[in-house]
């Protein structure tokens, strides 16, 4: 079968074959997806929040040695560098109220976290310095896309339009889009309320249009619930010129996730992709686990970004050391959007990418022809 061409001006923006980028998904997107993505011609993304500086320099070079091709760093960046000074991890922690400490005892005891666990991850995702050293790793590697999964990029575009830089930023709502617009992004990401991982609470039918009217005429990708070629047919259809996908390459083998993960998203139905605060404070959409009951429906409400993510950190990060042990494997975080009942069968990136562009060209030239009498 003849390669099938499909082009939008995003693919012409980014230097991608197809209008499909893959969403930065921290800590479920490592190198060996964004290689496979980016050389099935869609824009791989790293998503940079659970790196450290050196692990982050690390991984741009074996993306490098795996492809030539375009590929982006999704970073969660603060709306200005302003709002994270004098911030340290340690001090953070000090602003969390004692009886949630005394809560979180109950949730190692439950969950069979030992007491001395404490996890290793630096602060470079909470201070100022952290995330100035994220940045200027991406800027010295000259990677050829940034994008800004939370918070904005106005601060860093100088220094993205001096090095050629493209850049990615989302929103959740016109508001939020229009401080986008002011930052004078390459590529604008409409995100709707079905999206998996952090979501806004507008659905992807209404914000994507609105968007698109708003921000004109940078181009806007499609976020949320968007996991085949109807999908992408459908964001086209409303204004979108490109998708911004992620839970759909979750049962990739490339995917930084267990066997049990794949089966829990697979036997998924919509009202299991609940949205909580459980894991990082804001609002997230994500299988419902036990570790989400306990907060969802539990004594204590969650707390705010970023106070909660950091209450939570041991329990997550030791669940995650030993996922090889079921019970662990079963509280794993796993974002996933309200296209669950389409997320049902493991395929490579390269055959997602591949039966998503096949599928949007059918219902253009064939499905929609025999739907539709123009006269």
């Amino acid at each position: 079968m003849a390669k099938r061409k499909f082009h939008t001006r995003i693919c012409d923006v980014l230097g991608i074959e197809y209008p499909v980028i893959q969403a930065g998904m921290g800590g479920f997107s490592d190198p060996p997806l964004v290689i496979a993505v980016s050389e099935a011609g869609g824009l791989g993304t790293l998503g940079a929040a659970v790196y450290e500086p050196d692990t982050l320099d690390a991984a741009i070079k074996e993306i490098r040695r795996g492809t030539s091709k375009p590929f982006a760093i999704d970073l969660l960046l603060p709306d200005s560098l302003k709002d994270m000074e004098g911030v340290s991890k340690e001090g953070l922690m000090k602003y969390i109220p004692d009886n949630y400490f005394e809560y979180l005892k109950e949730l190692r005891k439950k969950f069979n976290v030992p007491d001395n666990y404490h996890s290793n991850r630096g602060g470079a995702l909470w201070t100022s310095e952290g995330t100035k050293a994220l940045v200027q790793v991406c800027l010295d590697n000259n990677v050829p896309v940034i994008a800004a999964g939370l918070g904005r990029l106005g601060w860093v575009m100088p220094e993205c339009r001096s090095r050629g830089i493209k850049t990615i930023a989302i929103g959740a709502n016109v508001k939020m889009a229009l401080k986008h617009v002011e930052d004078k992004v390459d590529v604008i990401v409409a995100q709707g309320y079905d999206a998996g991982g952090h979501t806004g609470n507008i659905g992807t039918l209404a914000v994507v249009p609105q968007i698109v009217d708003a921000v004109k005429p940078i181009p806007v990708a499609a976020a949320g619930g968007i996991a085949d070629g109807r999908g992408l047919v459908a964001a086209l259809a409303l204004g979108a010129e490109g998708v911004w996908c992620g839970s759909m390459f979750l049962l990739s083998p490339e995917a930084t996730v267990t066997e049990g993960q794949r089966d829990r998203i697979i036997a998924a139905t919509e009202r299991d992709a609940v949205i909580t605060k459980a894991i990082s404070g804001k609002t997230l959409r994500q299988l419902r686990t036990p570790f989400t009951e306990v907060w969802d429906k539990g004594p204590m409400p969650p707390l705010g970004w970023p106070f909660h993510n950091l209450l939570t950190l041991d329990i997550v990060d030791y669940a995650y050391q030993h996922k090889d042990q079921k019970q662990y494997d079963e509280i794993l975080v796993t974002p996933a959007s309200q296209a669950t009942r389409l997320l049902n069968r493991r395929r490579s990136a390269k055959k997602i990418i591949d039966d998503m562009i096949e599928e949007a060209a059918r219902v253009l030239e064939e499905d929609l022809a025999s739907k539709v009498q123009l006269r």
